[in-house]
């Protein structure tokens, strides 16, 4: 911070003249200015009258107006000699340098002199005092970066009532501005006031109420326990709390000037102090007004500046405003207690650290990832876990999703196993494909008027026995829509383009079958066994076979969205034999497999937990067979239904909501100091957001992924220890 450095010294060969030396920026100056005992007197002459004016055992009804008298002739007097021709190099400056401040320091002078009211002098500027050399304080930035730790002493309160201070800083504690320590009564030692300015966790500001008085040893605390403190045995102690971070040491005490030059020399950047003894209500205002206005946010220099004008403008503190004086390091910078949340925050904020910025981007890129390939192992097995945690929320909650109506009802599902009901329907039975004799059967029983389609969950991709006879029966049932289905790349990439090339020229064609691909929205991974469809990467359309089935005018469930497994899909599929086709009534029927031909897996899907639970009916899986393991056909019957209903989860944005619970990680970080807060806060938040996001999947149909978001969160909440 550039001042404008004025330094006094008393002549060393003629006592009665000064040494004066000048320093600003790109300026040195030194001269002589001969002493002015007039100001002494004229000092002593205003100390005696001041005090016994403010002497509440002494009456004096012309007090107030003799003591303001004085304290403009004082005024008046340092005026004049600061104008004075020996003061030209300055005044100079000054005129040169007009929106700079004025620090003094004075070396080695008299004590009447150092007492003076440097700080009234009219020169339109800020004005301070400097003593020591310079701090050795951390970086300021750390410390200011928190909510301000305060260390309230209060030594010796005879004669004094300090509730009105002590109440201001508990109402500043209450309000969640300020962690405030207080040292009172016995709890006021010596001892107690060394072991508190070593804490490593240092000081913002120690503030001081009670008596002090000048001595020999750097003036002297009166201490609660009723002991004394000299100033010089506690230097050390003050340098110690510098180190740690100490900008602000304010004693609201009389006769603190000698204290506040000792915590200068210690490296307290700012000390505050009255010069001679001050009425306890003039200090109690001055302490209120000074704290009024770093709340406010206004610096220190400001808020002592309209402190000064507040007791010269209260008839009832004549001349007290001449005492209040400030003392600081040489290299002390603008300094700002943030007392305001917004702006703790603000500086909290600022000082995020970098390993909170890696961890916030290092979860982000992970879920952009994610996002990428939603088919991987890690991001399957948490929407796995996010879906049945949603479907345990839909019992909780009795929200079992969307009914039954006339027009969406259950798809009946027939699973054609050549071992059982193949022989059923009185057709030999085949292990190597599904049997063209078996599907003509099923289309025979089954009435056209009262099921008028049927999707048949099998390959039509080459010749087999039977093929004639299936398509002499279509033939014969005009009215009715027979799809069945062939492999494309999208649900087998070993069939390349020539899935469906064979059934184009075949006479079941020309029969009037349709042919829909048989893909479900997942990438293929061995040609038999497919990932069941949790989240899709192609859309299904009415080029697919559960599009080609389905009731609903658009017939499109697009890329990128979640089958809500959550629902039980039992209620929307029942399975029917052979003997039950001839009574069937129903817009659609369903004919596949089991999922088996013989001993080999052809149309199988690993189920997942929530799968599982969601094609059970009890305890056991709607198609008897094993829990872990789903047959394509029924797979279909969900993305028909699904289609039918328009209901399927839209996920928001994985990286998305992972940035954004990073952020508020780093924010909780800045706004909470103490981990444990944070905790506290990121549990609350958890458990207010999954409700939420439960809630948002049932009604609005949105997916909030949770985990990612949450472990980015939670990490960039505790890894902050400042």
């Amino acid at each position: 911070m550039e001042n404008i450095n004025l330094v006094i010294r008393q002549g060393a060969n003629n006592p009665k003249v000064f040494q004066v030396f000048i320093t600003a920026p790109r300026c040195q100056n030194a001269f002589a200015v001969p002493e002015e005992i007039q100001l002494y007197q004229l000092q002593r002459a205003w100390r005696s009258r001041f005090l016994k004016h403010h002497d509440p055992a002494f009456a004096w009804p012309a007090g107030a107006a003799v003591v303001k008298t004085y304290s403009d002739k004082l005024r008046l007097a340092l005026q004049q000699w600061i104008e004075s021709p020996a003061w030209q190099p300055l005044q100079q400056l000054l005129i040169d340098l007009p929106n700079l401040p004025l620090t003094i320091r004075l070396e080695q002078v008299k004590q009447e002199l150092c007492t003076l009211p440097w700080e009234s002098l009219c020169l339109q500027r800020a004005i301070w005092r400097v003593d020591g050399n310079g701090s050795s304080n951390i970086p300021q930035l750390k410390l200011q970066a928190r909510k301000p730790r305060v260390l309230l002493l209060v030594g010796a309160e005879n004669g004094l009532n300090l509730d009105g201070e002590i109440n201001q800083l508990t109402q500043l504690q209450r309000s969640g501005r300020i962690q405030l320590t207080m040292l009172r009564a016995q709890n006021c030692s010596a001892v107690a006031l060394r072991n508190a300015l070593a804490d490593k966790s240092g000081w913002n500001a120690v503030l001081y109420l009670g008596h002090s008085s000048n001595g020999p040893m750097g003036g002297m605390l009166h201490l609660g326990d009723g002991s004394q403190l000299d100033g010089k045995n506690l230097e050390g102690n003050l340098a110690i709390a510098a180190q740690n971070g100490l900008r602000l040491l304010m004693f609201n005490s009389c006769s603190g000037l000698q204290l506040a030059s000792v915590a200068a020399r210690a490296g307290v950047n700012w000390s505050i102090c009255f010069l001679e003894l001050v009425p306890s209500k003039a200090a109690a205002t001055a302490f209120s007004e000074l704290l009024a206005g770093l709340e406010a946010g206004a610096d220190l220099v400001s808020s002592l500046a309209k402190t000064r004008a507040t007791l010269a403008s209260n008839e009832s503190f004549e001349g007290c405003d001449l005492l209040l004086a400030t003392v600081a390091t040489s290299d002390a910078e603008k300094f700002k207690l943030p007392l305001r949340r917004r702006r703790q925050l603000l500086l909290r904020l600022a000082s995020s650290s970098k390993k909170q910025l890696i961890v916030a981007v290092a979860f982000t890129a992970v879920a952009f990832l994610m996002e990428l390939t939603p088919s991987n192992p890690v991001n399957t097995y948490l929407l796995d876990r996010r879906l049945n945690m949603q479907r345990a929320w839909r019992q909780l909650v009795k929200q079992p999703g969307p009914q039954v109506d006339a027009r969406n009802k259950p798809i009946p599902v027939l699973l054609l196993d050549p071992d059982v009901n193949t022989r059923a329907l009185g057709v030999p039975a085949v292990t190597d494909h599904t049997s063209r004799y078996a599907l003509a059967e099923v289309l025979k029983r089954t009435p056209p008027d009262q099921v008028p389609v049927v999707g048949l969950d099998v390959l039509i991709d080459q010749p087999r026995i039977g093929t004639n006879q299936l398509a002499e029966v279509i033939q014969k049932q005009p009215g009715r829509r027979v799809v069945a289905g062939y492999l494309s790349p999208y649900s087998d990439p070993s069939q390349g383009a020539v899935g469906s090339s064979w059934f184009k020229s075949s006479i079941l064609n020309k029969a009037g079958m349709e042919a829909a691909d048989l893909a479900v929205g997942t990438a293929s991974t061995d040609g038999l066994r497919k990932p069941v469809p949790l989240h899709t990467q192609t859309a299904i359309s009415k080029e697919n076979f559960a599009g080609a089935l389905s009731n609903h005018p658009q017939r499109v469930l697009p890329s990128d969205r979640i089958i809500d497994w959550s629902l039980n899909w039992a209620n929307w599929i029942y399975l029917v034999q052979p003997a039950e086709l001839a009574s069937l009534r129903n817009p659609i029927l369903l004919v596949g497999t089991n999922g088996y031909l013989g001993e080999n897996a052809v149309d199988l899907f690993p189920a997942p937990a929530t799968v599982q639970g969601a094609l059970k009916r009890g305890d056991k899986p709607i198609w008897g067979g094993r829990a872990g393991e789903v047959p394509g056909v029924l797979v279909q019957a969900v993305l028909i239904q699904s289609l039918n209903l328009g209901h399927w989860l839209t996920p928001i944005s994985q990286s998305l909501c992972t940035g954004a619970a990073a952020s508020l990680g780093v924010l909780l970080t800045a706004f909470y100091e103490q981990r444990r807060n944070r905790l506290i806060a990121v549990g609350l938040i958890i458990a207010i957001i999954c409700p939420m996001a439960f809630y948002l999947a049932i009604w609005q149909l949105i997916l909030v992924p949770l985990v990612i978001p949450f472990l980015a969160l939670l990490t960039t909440a505790s890894n902050r220890n400042d």
